[in-house]
């Protein structure tokens, strides 16, 4: 049963698992949300500023004094402005304004067509009026309500009889700003901010279906290895002297926790290796940046420190870092140039402040399959296997290339490295099928560059609290396993690159012999 949610990729629901995922997903994607939002707002700013028309308005405020007929007799009139007058007005004042009468007489009045619109208001109870004329135009809006002063009399004639109007408050100038403000800025940023928070959601989404490898149950689930080790992940600050920056147990500027992961894993790697009489170990992974690399060097570097005889071998013929991991600068041929009979310069490299041998180069190949698998390849194994300990190859990512499978033949055991919350479960799964497929022999994986609280047992508080600075002193100053005689196990090591550099070019020389009288 287990195995079946191992293949549907379905793993514990974990707080703190979810959130690193989220987070890593945000780094990832967040440039997506952004973009989304940014298109949304300039869009939302676009289409609103285009609509966009200023509308400038010029008000005045008065009243109305209408005359009407108090007996039959049609000569006598009076004025009237009590409450009924009033609601009277009130009621009519806006219908009068707004009718086709008014509006032609506005035309006749302006000479021109009315350009606006006019609208009226009254307070009944005051008797006052409000009258407000609006225009695209600040000028046009001033000579409208002019207008509207000079024909609403004769447009209520008929209505109201004789009117007349006595202006309280009325501008003496055209207006000089639009009532209405361009907010397309605000209607913009107003659109973006729900839709960034809108693609934040869609991350967190995907982040939730994205099934990665977390813990050491986890890849138990998956693939049914034991881990044999968390390796926390390590942020190397910068500094000036660039050799400080290398991500490996003897820069005393590494902390003890990465250094005792490193002895964690040495220790159960030798076991193991010990008691099936193995040499030669093939360090691969799923995708490339998982730090397999790192991993290996670190191994080797740890056996070395033991006072054990051992090699590290760039097996990535596509991609030759191991130099530059290790901070080794000086220029060599490697396994290409000595595999392809194109050697001037082979030789074995000697590792600073350490015994650990380096079999690298500066020459990739596209192409490597043909070169690897020859008789050439396993003949230099085989001289090694003679003189080393221990034979640590770093080879190309086992999930997209097919060059790891090849050497894996050549190794006695495969140790495989997965990168906490990379590779997807599947992309893991079907790498190790392969990998299984071809008889090849998996010891187990090492979780790398973990996050302290994802791993549902965590290191930091583990590591620290047993073993402190301790480790990372002995081992950053090589003290530990050779004391006093560690400058003589230098030349040692030195002495034993060059033996077995001679051997190699010497068989290698003889193989070119034997070709060429074929």
């Amino acid at each position: 049963m287990n195995e079946n949610k191992s293949s549907s990729g379905i793993l514990d629901f974990n707080l703190a698992v979810v959130l690193h995922n989220f987070y890593g997903a945000a780094k990832r994607l967040i440039w997506f949300a952004i973009a989304l939002a940014v298109a949304a707002g300039v869009f939302s700013y676009y289409r609103t500023n285009r609509s966009y028309s200023p509308t400038y308005s010029s008000s005045v405020v008065f009243s109305v004094h209408a005359s009407y007929a108090t007996t039959t007799d049609i000569i006598s009139h009076s004025a009237w402005l009590d409450g009924n007058a009033a609601q009277m007005l009130s009621q009519t004042f806006p219908y009068i304004i707004r009718s086709e009468n008014t509006r032609m007489l506005l035309q006749l009045e302006l000479g021109r067509p009315v350009n606006g619109s006019v609208t009226a208001f009254a307070t009944a109870d005051a008797g006052l009026f409000t009258m407000t004329a609006t225009s695209s135009k600040p000028q046009d809006a001033f000579d409208l309500m002019n207008a509207a002063i000079t024909v609403y009399p004769q447009a209520a004639s008929n209505v109201l009889g004789d009117t007349q109007i006595y202006i309280i408050n009325r501008p003496l100038a055209p207006p000089t700003s639009p009532d209405n403000t361009n907010d397309a800025l605000s209607v913009g940023v107003k659109t973006a901010v729900p839709v960034f928070l809108l693609g934040l959601v869609g991350i967190f989404l995907l982040s939730l279906m994205r099934k990665t490898v977390h813990s050491a149950e986890d890849l138990r689930k998956l693939v049914s290895l034991k881990c044999l080790a968390y390796i926390p992940s390590v942020r190397m600050k910068k500094h000036s002297n660039q050799s400080n920056l290398t991500l490996t147990i003897t820069n005393p500027r590494v902390n003890s926790t990465f250094n005792e992961s490193i002895r964690n894993l040495r220790i159960k790697v030798q076991k193991i290796l010990w008691d099936k009489d193995e040499q030669v170990l093939l360090i691969t992974s799923t995708l490339p940046n998982e730090g397999k690399t790192t991993v290996a060097t670190n191994l080797a570097l740890s056996l070395a420190q033991e006072g054990k005889k051992v090699i590290l071998i760039d097996g990535d013929l596509r991609k030759q870092s191991l130099k530059e991991t290790i901070g080794v600068t000086d220029p060599s041929d490697g396994l290409a140039d000595l595999l392809s009979g194109t050697s001037d310069n082979f030789r074995l490299l000697t590792v600073p402040n350490s015994t650990l041998l380096l079999l690298s180069g500066d020459q990739t190949v596209d192409q490597p399959q043909a070169l690897i698998d020859t008789p050439r390849m396993k003949q230099v194994i085989d001289i090694l296997r003679e003189r080393m300990d221990y034979i640590i190859i770093d080879s190309p990512p086992a999930g997209i290339l097919s060059d790891a499978a090849t050497l894996a033949k050549y190794a006695d055991a495969t140790l495989y490295i997965v990168r906490q919350d990379m590779a997807s479960t599947q992309q893991i799964v079907t790498s190790i099928q392969t990998l299984t497929t071809n008889d090849i022999n998996l010891i187990g994986c090492v979780l790398n560059q973990t996050q302290a609280g994802t791993t549902r047992y965590g290191y930091g508080s583990k590591y620290n609290a047993g073993y402190g600075y301790s480790y990372g002193y002995k081992y950053s100053n090589n003290s530990y396993s050779y004391g006093r005689k560690r400058y003589s196990r230098y030349d040692d090591a030195a002495d034993t690159a060059d033996e077995l550099t001679q051997q190699i070019n010497a068989a290698a020389a003889g193989e070119n012999e034997t070709d060429k009288d074929d």
